[in-house]
């Protein structure tokens, strides 16, 4: 379970990096729009970035209550609104599918491991 719960915060990190770089390939200036673009690019790079520390550190209880908030708030958003506000063009976005699958999945271990304790 350890090892699937950091190959899936390395892709929820590998996501971000995509996103944020998509922002300037997709949109050649910098624009209001791009910035939003890539906060979200560094929501999910800094939701990786705590989920790797909390796998790295399960005995750390708060790590373990931050990571569990993050994925909520994670969740809500790119697990839940965004799918759904793309629900007539999910099939041209299947990143959404792997962003929502990623943060369910790190959602998952963040509860898992703060009801064991």
């Amino acid at each position: 379970m350890k090892i699937l719960d950091r190959i899936f915060a390395w892709l929820l990190l590998l996501l971000g990096c995509i996103h944020c770089v998509a922002a300037f390939l997709v949109h050649k200036t910098l624009t209001l729009d791009v910035i939003w673009f890539v906060s979200g690019g560094l929501a999910q790079i800094f939701g990786a970035l705590l989920n790797l520390v909390r796998a790295a550190r399960p005995e750390d209880r708060l790590v373990v209550r931050v990571s569990l908030l993050a994925n909520l708030l994670l969740f809500a958003v790119f697990a839940i609104a965004v799918p759904w506000l793309l629900r007539n063009d999910i099939r041209q976005n299947p990143q959404v599918i792997a962003l929502g699958v990623a943060v369910a999945a790190e959602l998952f271990f963040s509860l898992k491991l703060s009801l064991a304790k």
